[in-house]
């Protein structure tokens, strides 16, 4: 149970906190003087980068763009602003996010999933759970995307999951979404086999995300599509998808979402705007793109999917994540939901603020040495037995 985590594997957690994230479960600042846990002059690895922090140039004990450099052919090379922010940046967000719990481990990083309880939320609970997973092309983003929805679906009473997995950015993955889309269903066997410990009922658990986000967590119910370390003895089903404008065109064939037998998926929620061309459109002049959105929502209604589509045609990709429609979006999956008997009727209030302002006020206040730093737990693996 969490409340029972050993000595020995908290002692674990903060040492990996320390050298790949943060410092202790302290007020932050308060084990070492630097915002990063880093010191300058020291190296550190993030992902599959090899990075520096030459030296404190602006003195606030923060890494600045400009003082951070990377190893590249054995050549130390200053961050451009786009890696800085894929790497410092993202690294300093995620140390600062609370309730991280190491799901798995793999050959680059650990990596970590992100979890919002509700107020009145015990271990001994069995409440439904929602896992998301950020969009951004398999290449970057990050798991604070889905923040502003975790936190109201939180107040429903749902346990929120924002989930980490590997980008080519980060890690160097090839394949478009194969290697992510296991990740994405390893992080669902992992809620499973820990749901007593979480509070969470096992049967409950719902899937969605943005984008490749969305793809990832359609790819996670192809049968065939698992990591070769998961115990496939734990299910990888979803009672239910909620997915923003999500990639579905033919870059991979082991994780080409048309692949399912459509007759087989949980109810779907599913939002595109009509002017997403890369996502929505189809476009026969290619296979990659032959079937997009549009079909994949024809192939739901064609299978008789209990189905609930969020279509505004003067849209672009990702209009749900801010802007006029982060609300309605949000009451629209909820009032889904609970049209399929997944939710009970409303209590709560709409987001109100979009993911670029919760994400902004975090940072700031992360880098002003405000918020206390996460220590990663460790609960049980969903591997197969040694």
């Amino acid at each position: 149970m969490i409340q029972r985590e050993s000595v020995t594997v908290r002692a674990i957690a903060i040492a990996w906190a320390v050298a790949m994230i943060g410092g202790g479960n302290l007020p932050a600042n308060q084990s070492e003087s630097f915002v990063d846990g880093v010191s300058p002059g020291s190296l550190f690895r993030y992902g599959v980068h090899s990075l520096k922090w030459t030296a404190d140039a602006n003195g606030n004990a923060l890494m600045d763009l400009g003082e951070v450099e990377s190893e590249r052919a054995g050549q130390w090379e200053p961050l451009t602003k786009g890696e800085f922010d894929h790497t410092v940046k993202r690294r300093r967000l995620l140390m600062y996010m609370p309730n991280a719990y190491i799901y798995k481990k793999t050959p680059t990083r650990d990596l970590t999933l992100y979890i919002d309880f509700p107020t009145e939320w015990k271990a001994t609970d069995k409440r439904p759970v929602m896992l998301w997973f950020f969009g951004g092309a398999w290449n970057t983003g990050d798991p604070a995307a889905f923040k502003p929805q975790a936190d109201y679906f939180a107040k429903r009473g749902v346990v929120g999951i924002c989930v980490d997995y590997r980008t080519r950015t980060m890690d160097d993955i090839r394949g478009d979404g194969y290697i992510s889309a296991q990740d994405g269903k390893t992080a669902i066997r992992w809620v499973r086999k820990n749901a007593a410990s979480l509070g969470i009922d096992p049967d409950q658990v719902m899937a969605g995300g943005d984008s490749a986000g969305g793809h990832l967590a359609v790819a996670t119910q192809i049968a065939t599509l698992n990591d070769p370390a998961d115990d496939l003895s734990i299910s990888g089903s979803v009672s239910a998808l909620l997915l923003h404008n999500p990639y579905v065109v033919r870059i991979n064939d082991k994780c080409w979402v048309f692949q399912l037998d459509f007759k087989t998926l949980p109810p779907v929620w599913i939002a595109y705007g009509g002017k997403d061309v890369a996502a929505y459109t189809d476009d026969p002049t290619t296979a990659r793109t032959t079937q997009n959105g549009e079909s994949f929502i024809r192939k739901l209604q064609q299978a008789g999917a209990t189905l609930r589509t969020y279509i505004k045609e003067e849209c672009r990709h990702g209009f749900c994540s801010g802007g006029p429609h982060l609300n309605p979006s949000t009451r629209d999956m909820d009032d889904f939901l609970q049209s399929c008997g997944l939710l009970p009727a409303p209590i709560a209030e709409v987001p109100g603020e979009i993911m670029r302002q919760v994400v902004s006020r975090h940072m700031q206040k992360a880098s002003a040495g405000e918020l206390p730093r996460s220590v990663p737990r460790v609960l049980e693996f969903a591997n197969k037995a040694n």
